[in-house]
């Protein structure tokens, strides 16, 4: 069975009428860094009396990071028109819009849409799904994009590049609507952390059983 790909799925993406934008890693890559950290609870009530402090928990945040290789050797070996005509190009473009606020598409910038149209709202850019197995399926904003281009076409087109990227992975606490499809990724990913948590007890308690038969 070929390999999945890891992916980029950023809904409102507003392209070609409003369809999503969907990037596969064009190679997966070697090593996935995760940062789990647990977040300050925060007060909701003061102290009145004898009554306690109440806190509500907020949700662990998580800081994920990662390089990607594109390279267009094969493609231009096959005679892809894209990549003749543009090399990875197309796809440095394609994570580039990744943190950039819906306003700031040049369609929307000259449509006319008012004096402040040119005024860009980074609260405004969508939450990207990252897409890493089937069990891991997080809402995220990218953070940082870090390009190094290395070969280039007659054209000054990049043929090959490695992008670090830095993603913020959104929880419940950040995303508004549970009926959005970012807020069910987060908790089917979370749900799916829970079963693994589970089929690890059965796993450690069936070495534990067979420990204690040999004894």
């Amino acid at each position: 069975m070929p390999a999945l790909k890891g992916a980029f799925v950023k809904l409102d993406a507003d392209l070609l009428g409003g369809a999503p934008d969907i990037i596969v890693f064009q190679f997966n890559p070697d090593t996935v860094t995760r940062n789990p950290s647990l977040v300050p609870q925060q007060i909701e009530d003061s102290e009145v009396g004898d009554r306690k402090l109440r806190t509500r928990p907020f949700p662990p945040t998580e800081s994920i990071s990662f390089s990607l290789r594109l390279d267009a050797t094969d493609q231009l070996e096959g005679s892809d028109v894209v990549a003749a005509a543009s090399g990875v190009l197309p796809a440095l473009s394609a994570l580039e819009l990744l943190i950039y606020p819906k306003t700031s598409l040049a369609s929307n910038l000259f449509s006319g849409g008012g004096p402040d149209a040119h005024l860009l709202d980074t609260a405004q850019v969508p939450p990207v799904l990252f897409f890493w197995g089937v069990w891991r399926i997080l809402p995220v904003l990218i953070n940082s994009l870090s390009i190094t281009e290395t070969d280039y076409d007659q054209l000054l087109n990049p043929i090959r590049a490695e992008v670090s990227v830095s993603l913020q992975v959104l929880t419940t606490q950040d995303l508004d609507s549970p009926d959005s499809i970012e807020y069910k990724a987060y908790k089917y990913t979370q749900q799916a952390k829970e079963a693994m948590a589970v089929a690890n007890l059965a796993s450690s308690v069936g070495m534990i059983m067979k420990t204690i038969v040999t004894i």
